[in-house]
């Protein structure tokens, strides 16, 4: 799905710009280990990033457009992706397995969620660790207090996550974002590392995507004809979903982001005010569904309204900036994911009137806003939601690079302007046949059909010609006849009049002019007659006529063959 580019799209294009800019800056002061100053390293870095990222996308554009690429049919393609897609989930599976030695967890989850005799003593927390330390109980109820088997949970959470986000991505991008946010997701050393580490950050992960798989199918259905009322339902779905995750941590009200394009998708006008009442019916919804878990959440523990909304604002507010957090997360898979993101700058312009980058480009700020800011938990930062907010974008980038011909694809093929005419024109006369012998006589000839067709075979040697030029020739003629008053065919062949000649017969100059007036209504009879359609000849084999067989030979068939009636004894009883 891809929203229409229009003036705010080119704001979220500069916020990107300078955003980026402002990464490669502090990369450039990290470089050079420069705090105060004039930051030249960062300068420096930041042009030559530039730089090279402008010459990388100039060649790549070149290669794409020069290199012609046979399109694979979409069972193939199929096949390769699924392909693929399996390779990347198993080397993922591998990757945490042979790393499994190196697991640990972020907080004392296992010593809380074990099972004791007392039971499980969790204090105030917030909605999303609170469904994990029970997951975790239930889990050791089953197998025992282990502390693998929340490793393998782990496991297991992120790999059922990373497949939902596969096909989250693309229903909402399409095949190469998603399969490059699944190579970051699978292989990434981070990523690996979260998959192995005691967090609740894997099963909100889980939630997260399978949220926004739904709202990517909601505004996949928005642009398809009929299901209104589908739509509908969906809409109060995901407001309502939102909220829920909202709620549940406050990361999850980015999820509202892709509902906020829902006017802008690439679609026609028509529906413009019923999209956009969609779109407060999604926000209406979230808000309704939002109080209403606040309101549950104090029924539950006693308490008032205000007092249950109050800690939850305490636990989501400001608690100071933080600046750093990009750099001490960041590993080297970081450092290709920026150099990519970068390279978004240049391939937004390979379309013309459409763009992909403003939900993953919103999606990753929001994310970023909101750690800087200090507003999400120590143990729910968001960061995991970020890497993979920041995988997508990097995903559409790179997949717009090989964008041809302004994203406009081919609606027809490439076939001469002649039979484009002749298939679009309807003929009702008959069908010309050129003769073998040749015409000969005087111009203008004798007989009206004979004249008919040699225009016809005329037509036919030489090149189609548009009915415009024709009608333009057809005009020229008439004008030059008007003013000589004589005929065109015949101010060519005729010879120059003198003094000396005699006028001819009276009975022969009108024999003339009524020719002549034949001779026009035929030449425009031909130009208002449709051109016909050329029929190839079957090519398939007709079928074969039937012949019935019989039979040549005489059956004899035995005696005890020829009655059929069965002798029973009668003291069988087998119909009882």
């Amino acid at each position: 799905m891809s929203c229409k580019k229009n003036a705010i799209s080119y704001g979220i294009w500069a916020l990107y710009l300078m955003v980026v800019g402002i990464v490669l800056s502090f990369m450039g002061m990290v470089v050079g280990g420069q705090n105060t100053g004039v930051p030249y390293m960062a300068l420096i870095l930041l042009a030559l990033a530039f730089g090279i990222l402008f010459l990388v996308y100039f060649l790549a554009k070149k290669i794409v457009d020069s290199v012609q690429v046979k399109k694979m049919a979409s069972g193939r393609a199929a096949l390769v992706e699924g392909i693929l897609v399996v390779l990347f989930l198993l080397a993922g599976i591998a990757m945490r397995v042979l790393m499994i030695g190196d697991a640990g967890e972020e907080a004392a989850y296992y010593e809380v969620a074990k099972v004791t005799e007392s039971g499980m003593q969790v204090q105030l927390v917030q909605g999303s660790i609170y469904y994990y330390l029970c997951l975790l109980n239930g889990l050791f109820r089953l197998v025992g207090n282990k502390w693998m088997a929340g490793i393998v949970l782990q496991i297991v959470l992120q790999m059922i996550g990373i497949g939902i986000a596969y096909f989250a991505v693309r229903r909402l991008s399409g095949k190469g974002p998603a399969l490059v946010s699944l190579m970051f997701l699978t292989m990434a050393p981070g990523s690996v590392r979260d998959g192995i580490t005691y967090s609740p950050k894997m099963l909100y992960f889980c939630m997260y995507v399978l949220i926004l798989l739904i709202i990517a199918q909601y505004l996949w259905r928005s642009t398809r004809p009929g299901g209104r009322v589908l739509t509908w339902i969906l809409a109060v779905i995901c407001g309502a979903l939102v909220a829920f995750a909202g709620y549940t941590d406050i990361v999850g009200f980015t999820l509202a982001i892709p509902l906020c394009g829902l006017p802008t998708l690439k679609r026609e006008q028509r529906g413009m005010a019923l999209w956009v009442a969609q779109f407060l019916l999604s926000i209406l919804t979230m808000a309704g569904v939002f109080c209403l878990l606040v309101q549950m959440d104090s029924a539950m523990s006693g308490s008032s309204f205000e007092r249950v909304l109050g800690a939850w604002g305490a636990t989501y507010g400001l608690k100071g900036a933080d600046y750093d957090f990009f750099f001490r997360e960041g590993g080297y898979e970081t450092i290709l994911l920026m150099v990519l993101i970068a390279l978004g700058l240049f391939t937004f312009m390979r379309r013309k009137n459409e763009e992909m980058f403003s939900p993953w480009i919103m999606t990753v700020l929001s994310i970023t806003l909101m750690r800087i800011l200090g507003v999400v938990t120590p143990n729910m930062n968001g960061s995991y939601q970020m890497y993979f907010a920041m995988t997508g974008l990097a995903g559409v980038a790179l997949s717009e690079l090989f964008v041809r011909d302004g994203g406009v694809s081919a609606e027809t093929a490439d076939v001469p302007e002649a039979m484009v005419d002749d298939l679009d024109e309807e003929h009702t006369g008959p069908v010309p046949v050129r003769s073998e012998q040749p015409v000969i006589g005087t111009w203008p000839p004798l007989e009206p059909v004979a004249a008919a067709d040699a225009v016809v075979m005329e037509e036919l040697e030489q090149p189609r010609k548009s009915e415009e030029h024709v009608r333009r020739k057809f005009l020229r003629k008439q004008k030059q006849q008007e003013q000589t008053d004589v005929p065109v065919w015949e101010s060519l062949t005729q010879e120059p009049a003198t003094e000396h000649s005699e006028p001819e017969n009276p009975a022969v100059e009108v024999k003339k002019d009524m020719t002549e007036k034949k001779q026009e209504e035929i030449t425009m009879q031909q130009e208002e007659t449709p051109k016909q359609v050329q029929f190839i000849e079957n090519p398939l084999p007709l079928p074969k006529k039937h012949v019935k067989k019989v039979m040549d030979y005489p059956i004899q068939p035995q005696p005890s063959q020829m009655h059929y009636d069965i002798e029973v004894d009668p003291k069988d009883n087998f119909d009882f």
